[in-house]
């Protein structure tokens, strides 16, 4: 199943910022935003689309294996064919890699293996409330290099503890990356956290060669487990997208 129409790009599906949305000019409120009538509109309906397309496909209570950034679903389809007994759920938010992770999901006659379109935190906020995780693959997400776009990086420590809100006791946490600098923050936000504690000997629990990881001359690994402390409330929304709750602006 997926909705509407590697590398995760958590690039998000609106327009720029610059036509959607407004930020406040005097000096208490430089750094508000308000959003564009017609903006909030799209948003509110491709929010409630997903979350009727995700109320469908898991209706009762269950925990899943969430790949964030699936790509063309290599590594989805592989290991959802070599374990039966886990509900695989790959998100991206480019229509054609889903379609080919479909074919190949199709072709191997897989009814744990499923692909939406959505971008990763819109898809968690989605969520029917009954739905845990015990396992989050992140494999070669988009690194955002330059430093002024390093606020778009995903794995931040508001999104490990969001996760770790909905993670059943020991879920894991995998995550690859050819970057290494990217990898060093994850470490580093990794160790600050006391949701999530990064586990040095655990194995790598299947190795299947996506898109990126053949171009990559190297690469790094990390595996975590989400531990028995509490998880704090965080909103999870990415940059440059409404709130939850949403302010709007005059058109």
């Amino acid at each position: 199943m997926r909705i509407g129409g590697g590398r995760a790009r958590v690039r998000f599906w609106a327009a720029s910022r610059k036509q959607t949305c407004r930020r406040g000019r005097g000096a208490a409120d430089s750094r508000a935003v308000t959003f564009k009538p017609e903006f909030i509109a799209r948003v509110i309906e491709r929010r409630a689309e997903l979350q009727r397309a995700l109320t469908a496909l898991l209706p009762t209570p269950r925990a899943i294996v969430w790949e964030v950034g699936c790509g063309h679903g290599h590594f989805l389809v592989r290991y959802a064919s070599e374990h039966p007994e886990k509900f695989c759920v790959g998100v991206d938010i480019i229509m054609d890699r889903l379609e080919r992770g479909e074919k190949k999901r199709d072709r191997a006659q897989l009814q744990n293996c499923h692909f939406m379109r959505a971008e990763a935190r819109e898809f968690f906020n989605a969520l029917p409330p009954h739905v845990t995780f015990e396992e989050v693959w992140v494999l070669f997400p988009d690194p955002w290099p330059k430093a002024r776009h390093n606020k778009n990086r995903l794995l931040k420590a508001d999104f490990f503890n969001a996760i770790a809100s909905r993670a059943v006791p020991g879920a894991k946490f995998f995550f690859r990356t050819d970057h290494e600098e990217y990898f060093r923050e994850v470490e580093q936000t990794m160790a600050g956290l006391e949701t999530w504690q990064r586990d040095p000997a655990a194995a790598w629990p299947l190795e299947q060669e996506t898109v990126f990881q053949a171009r990559a001359p190297k690469y790094f690994s990390l595996v975590a487990l989400r531990t028995a402390s509490p998880a704090p409330t965080v909103e999870l929304v990415g940059p440059g997208q409404p709130p939850l709750t949403i302010p709007t602006s005059p058109a």
